[in-house]
């Protein structure tokens, strides 16, 4: 089993000062700046950066705040829409090839796309295909340059139909057929489309180059937050640390460990609480669980 621990910055976006990107009802208190120094502070072994927070800053300049902060990037993640029909993709590509070329040139090994917006004006099956061709064109230009384009089993909406199951993520693979397009399974996106998180687990196995560790529990009858999201049959639901929520991570760690996973295990925290003090406590957790 992999020892090393990464560290999304998205995991701060509640208490972020400003550039945050979920609507919140309280101000923040952390810069970008100090964010990463905080990852390095709580001992983790690396980083996931998200495209949108750092767009505007030099790909150099990140790998050396990163850096200083006794980092290493592992994983940068990106929008891409890929769902585009064949006289789009072209263009579609080719502004992947720009993202994927600033991974690489700030040392990161994975490039995490999400990778478009169902349309729902076109049938979900001709949106597979244009999505299927445009992964694996983009994974030939990262296979190029000499990283991983990986996507996981993913919670949020707009993309859900397509990749919300294990199922769906490795049928997409599969047809992609490339060493260099892979999957990332997150631990808690199998409950908003109910499905078992080891179902979900066991489809991705011959794809897996990654892991998203997350959790999260249903919201109780007139209970509110401000912080949520839906499931595709209504159900909502608030994230939480990794010990407190419904999935059980530890027989998906064993799992991971008979399946001779051995990539990194990435934390992400998607509640209300102080996320310094959360993120300690996970990665203590999992370092336990990990024996």
């Amino acid at each position: 089993m992999p020892s090393s621990i990464l560290l999304i910055d998205y995991n701060f976006d509640w208490v972020l000062r400003e550039g945050y990107l979920n609507p919140r009802t309280q101000s923040g208190f952390l810069t970008l700046e100090e964010v990463i120094s905080v990852c390095g502070g709580l001992g983790a072994d690396g980083l996931e950066l998200m495209h949108p927070y750092w767009e505007d800053r030099p790909a150099r300049w990140l790998k050396q705040l990163a850096a200083e902060a006794g980092l290493p990037l592992v994983c940068y993640i990106f929008h891409s829409d890929l769902i585009v029909p064949p006289d789009s993709g072209r263009e579609a590509a080719e502004r992947t090839f720009r993202l994927l070329d600033r991974t690489a040139e700030m040392g990161a090994r994975l490039a995490m796309i999400v990778p478009g917006t169902v349309k729902p004006e076109v049938p979900l099956s001709e949106q597979r295909s244009w999505l299927v061709e445009g992964l694996a064109v983009c994974a030939a230009h990262a296979r190029a340059i000499g990283i991983t384009l990986v996507a996981e089993n993913i919670d949020y909406p707009p993309v859900q139909p397509l990749m919300g199951r294990g199922a769906d993520c490795a049928a997409i693979a599969r047809q992609v057929d490339s060493p260099a397009f892979r999957l990332i399974f997150d631990t808690a996106a199998p409950l908003f489309v109910h499905e078992a998180p080891r179902q979900a687990l066991a489809e991705m196995a011959p794809y897996l180059a990654h892991v998203h560790l997350k959790n999260a529990r249903p919201l109780e009858a007139g209970e509110t937050a401000a912080r949520y999201l839906d499931s595709n049959r209504g159900c909502r639901f608030q994230g939480t640390s990794l010990r407190e929520g419904i999935v059980d991570l530890e027989p998906l760690l064993a799992e991971l460990q008979r399946l001779d996973y051995d990539g990194c295990l990435s934390i992400e925290y998607q509640g209300e609480a102080d996320p310094r003090e959360v993120l300690g406590r996970d990665i203590a957790y999992v370092r336990r669980l990990l024996g």
